[in-house]
């Protein structure tokens, strides 16, 4: 197929965009863009491409944009990408309100152009082996969940990281958001949620800060999600635990299994560790996608759906709410 031309907005995030499309020979990569303009073109540099400061220059030269840009931008800037024509790449958040969500995904099917969001997590190897044990029963129906995404977040007052307008919520909504994503597509349809959030320990940030989810799904399995950028020193026993009758899974930076039989490895990805792989996953679905007319893995639907939990979640906190 010929190469799909594409351009990247956004480099804090969007860094590992620009370096997928660079190695992945079904794009062009034809700018980056940042308003950090010595930025802009030190990359550019780097992956040789061109480089602006106004994204609003590269629409008549790409097919495909992804936008990596501060949350409350996700929507106006991808809708006039939308109109011209453009598919697009959306880092998480898809946008900050069900509104502006739903928006995106109509214009989209109008326009009859790919609207994917950038779930990076699950594109990992590990993560879409986790996925077929569990689909597939290999030690039993999961039961019981726990996920730890404990990080520090060096204090940003007065950015826009720190107000809830802008970042959409707390550190649920803008981290949080992926594993409540993998939650859900590893177990299906949740029916009760409930949740409590704490500024203490990150309290430059209008919201939370930690936050503490628990999710009982359909099936009765009951997950419990830790999210947090206030922790500076950690000692968590994995990423996530799943939990069968005859297992536990152990997901870190491979996938394990502990049985009766012992420890063993079901996917361990190629050292070292390199994101910019995951990222190359993600890009290609998303270029493959757009080429064949398919349905991404992670379009605007999908991810709608992990944001309806976590609106549920911060508008009953502390109260178990039906879904």
């Amino acid at each position: 197929m010929s190469k799909i031309r594409t351009a990247v907005v956004g480099l804090n995030m969007g860094l590992a965009h620009a370096h997928a499309y660079r190695l992945s020979d079904k794009s062009d990569l034809r700018w980056v863009v940042d308003l950090d303009e010595a930025k802009a073109a030190k990359v550019a540099e780097q992956l040789g491409c061109r480089y602006t400061t106004d994204w609003k220059e590269v629409l008549d030269d790409v097919d495909a944009i992804s936008f990596a840009t501060p949350h409350h931008l996700h929507a106006p800037m991808a809708l006039e990408a939308i109109a011209a024509g453009k598919h697009v790449l959306m880092e998480k958040p898809l946008a900050n309100t069900e509104e502006d969500c739903l928006k995106l995904i109509r214009a989209a099917e109008e326009k009859g152009v790919t609207l994917m969001v950038a779930y990076i997590v699950r594109y990992r190897p590990e993560v879409r082996r986790l996925k077929e044990a569990i689909d597939n029963e290999e030690y039993g129906k999961p039961f019981n969940a726990h996920c730890w995404i404990e990080a520090y977040l060096p204090p940003m007052p007065g950015s826009w990281f720190s107000r809830k307008e802008t970042l959409g919520g707390g550190v649920l909504f803008s981290h949080g958001c992926h594993y409540i994503d993998i939650l859900l597509w590893l177990f299906g349809r949740p029916v009760e949620v409930a949740g409590l959030g704490t500024r203490l320990g990150t309290e430059w940030m209008e919201g939370e800060g930690t936050h503490h989810a628990l999710l009982k799904f359909e099936s009765g399995a009951l997950a419990h999600l830790v999210t947090s950028w206030g922790i500076k020193y950690k000692s968590t026993p994995a990423l996530l635990h799943v939990h069968t009758p005859e297992a536990c899974f152990v997901l870190s930076n491979k996938l394990e299994v502990i049985t009766a039989d012992g420890r063993k490895t079901l996917c361990e990805p190629r050292e070292p560790a390199d994101q910019n792989d995951t990222a190359l996953a993600e890009c290609e679905h998303f270029l493959d996608c757009i080429a064949k007319g398919e349905r991404p893995l992670t379009d605007g639907y999908e991810a709608l759906k992990s944001l309806r939990v976590i609106w549920s979640l911060y508008a009953h906190q502390g109260t178990p709410v039906r879904l």
